[in-house]
């Protein structure tokens, strides 16, 4: 570690520890700013150890200027086409980073932009917001504290910014967050560095993306095993930034709720990967239903559904990186929401039959769910014709 890094770390804790005493304190919000800004650097600066990083972290602050201005004048939807374009410039290939986890555990991507897609969803948040008239007692402080903290730049989760307003204005015990934020830390890294690394030691051994024709057996265990290792991974990184959030005074959302005893699709997506789901659905799938059924009326409800649906999946697929794979990703469970809104809304109500027909009902449903996301998980791992060589060993077939 050279003399720059190590200084980066002495500076960037010590401004850190400065927040989580100003916010207790209910300090100033240029003070909580100023540490916020510098944390959130430096904080980059050590994970990336690329100066680079820095100048484009000052874009990230300009662009909060810029939404905070714009989003209040009729070129509202032209900052959210800009807003898209730099989050698909962030996934080309020497800039993309690993945003929600690392494709080696304990290992952060050295790209330079790092957590811009959870900050450009934030931003097109603000946007929204200042054209609807809905940030009146929101502070260009409070914003900028909202888009840039350090807690949540990088892994999520992607809050909103009243949420945000709320908490930081709220008075809360030091005494009571240090002990919550500090369990949390100690939660996520234990599931990160323990958990996490276990399940991907086996992963790497036995790694069906690089190997894909390995018996039908240690194929299975595979993707079993990648399958919470994404939860373990990803869920870790989430405890790890609202215990950082909660030491100053932050209440970040949860983002995860128990995702694999889901009994239905559109349940394991209410609990996985949360606050993600949310946006897309305020943002995207509503936006697009209203649109559509405001052209076509009631008559293609059913078609209309169908592509907000694989829209709104599609999109997800794609923030994760543009690949084939991501996209296949996200059009399965786009279907998979689609087929089961079908059955459901056609589905007799269940007649109260006793206990163990819920729970045997309730069994059966986070098992066929279960089976559906972890299948669909080949995608997330592989390019799509190694994806299907993968789905076509697990049934034992050649592929």
């Amino acid at each position: 570690m050279d003399v720059l890094r190590i200084a980066a770390w002495v500076v960037g804790l010590g401004a850190f520890g400065g927040l989580i005493v100003a916010s207790h304190r209910q300090s100033s919000r240029g003070l909580r700013l100023g540490l916020t800004l510098i944390s959130s650097a430096l904080l980059i600066y050590v994970l990336t150890d690329q100066p680079a990083a820095l100048l484009l972290f000052g874009l990230n602050i300009v662009l909060v200027f810029g939404t905070w201005h714009i989003g209040r004048t009729p070129f509202w939807w032209g900052w959210i086409v800009l807003l898209v374009a730099l989050l698909i410039l962030s996934k080309l290939p020497g800039i993309r980073g690993t945003d929600t986890f690392s494709a080696h555990p304990g290992r952060i991507s050295a790209a330079a932009w790092l957590g811009f897609s959870y900050l450009a969803f934030r931003l097109i948040h603000l946007t929204v917001e200042a054209h609807a008239g809905r940030l009146a007692d929101v502070s260009l402080e409070e914003a900028m504290i909202y888009a840039l903290h350090p807690a949540s730049l990088i892994a999520g989760p992607i809050d909103r910014v009243r949420t945000s307003m709320i908490s930081q204005r709220e008075a809360t015990s030091l005494t009571d967050d240090l002990h919550q934020g500090l369990w949390r830390i100690l939660v996520g890294t234990f599931t990160k560095f323990v958990i996490a690394n276990a399940l991907y030691s086996f992963i790497a051994v036995h790694d069906m993306a690089q190997n894909p024709d390995q018996p039908t057996g240690i194929a299975w265990l595979w993707l079993f095993a990648y399958s919470f290792y994404l939860l373990a991974d990803f869920a870790a990184y989430t405890n790890i930034a609202i215990g950082f959030g909660r030491l100053a005074g932050l209440r970040l959302p949860e983002n995860f709720d128990r995702p694999y005893l889901s009994p239905s699709i559109a349940l394991f997506w209410q609990r996985w990967h949360i606050t993600l789901s949310n946006w897309v659905r305020d943002y995207i799938f509503f936006p697009l239903a209203r649109a559509l059924r405001s052209k076509a009326g009631n008559r293609y409800r059913v078609l209309i559904q169908l592509l907000c649906h694989l829209v709104t999946m599609g999109v997800v697929g794609l923030w994760h990186g543009l690949s084939t794979g991501f996209l296949v990703w996200g059009i399965w469970h786009g279907l998979g929401l689609f087929v089961y809104g079908q059955i459901s809304a056609r589905a007799p109500r269940p007649t109260p039959a006793g206990i163990f027909p819920t729970r045997l009902r309730s069994a059966i449903g986070i098992a066929l769910t279960y089976g559906f996301v972890t299948l669909g998980w080949v995608f997330f791992a592989a390019d799509l014709p190694t994806a299907i060589r993968i789905i076509a060993r697990l049934f034992g077939l050649n592929g």
